[in-house]
């Protein structure tokens, strides 16, 4: 009898002490389970933000911390999950198969949190490459109408000096004709006066000297109508050539 009892109380002693045992490590796979949930609301949060983000296409600081705490966030869950599933192998009751279902569960929701989460930012890292493409364009556009404007003035220079040179031909052009005309004219009259002093020759013989001042008065001003027209026309060769 006696022995009877010391079996009996180390029977009961054992199931204490696996009662105690399960006890625990039920409370460990809660603890990691509610942490697991915790987890999973702060990244869905996360990659609500996160895709809001991309669609509104904020800072790419702002995008990158976010990214961050994400990785993190998932890191952590991943970490979460391991340790349950190293509960529910470790497993010695009769909740195994329904710790193994929620551990599945889970690790599915894991998985679709990693490819949302490399979804939005493969779209974000997308989106940034395409404005960089167009702002590179935008600027590219920029150059060659800063250049393409720099030409046009330096065009309208070219031309404003070159009408500035013909106006200038004009004028000087118009200048000798008036020149040449009152040469000319001074010519006839001189040719005049010369032909009525040729009158008196033979009667005053003193006139010959005034003649002969005439002559050469007039052999000068051919001499400078000579000149004149000369200098016109180099002036004219010179800005035909310049044109």
């Amino acid at each position: 009898a006696a022995d009877t009892e010391r079996d009996v109380g180390g029977w009961s002693s054992q199931r204490g002490m696996m009662a105690n045992g399960n006890s625990a490590f039920l409370q460990q796979w809660e603890e990691l389970r509610k942490r697991a949930r915790q987890l999973e609301a702060d990244v869905d949060g996360k990659l609500i933000a996160y895709n809001r983000m991309s669609i509104s296409q904020n800072g790419d600081s702002v995008s990158a911390s976010l990214a961050a705490e994400l990785e993190s966030l998932l890191l952590q869950l991943s970490e979460t999950n391991d340790g349950m599933g190293r509960c529910v192998s470790d497993c010695q009751t009769g909740e195994g198969a329904r710790m193994s279902n929620v551990l599945q569960r889970h690790r599915e929701l894991l998985h679709e949190y990693e490819k949302e989460f490399r979804k939005i930012k493969a779209n974000i890292k997308e989106q940034r490459e395409r404005d960089d493409l167009l702002h590179s364009v935008r600027q590219d556009i920029g150059e060659f109408r800063t250049a393409a404007s720099s030409r046009t003035d330096s065009l309208v220079r070219e031309r404003g000096a070159t009408q500035h040179s013909l106006r200038t031909v004009d004028k000087i052009l118009s200048g000798a004709a008036t020149t040449y005309d009152a040469l000319r004219s001074q010519r006839q009259f001189y040719n005049n006066v010369a032909l009525k002093l040729s009158s008196f020759r033979s009667r005053l013989p003193t006139i010959d000297s005034l003649i002969g001042r005439i002559q050469r008065r007039k052999k000068m001003e051919s001499i400078i109508l000579a000149v004149v027209i000369a200098f016109c026309a180099i002036i004219v060769i010179y800005f035909s050539i310049l044109r």
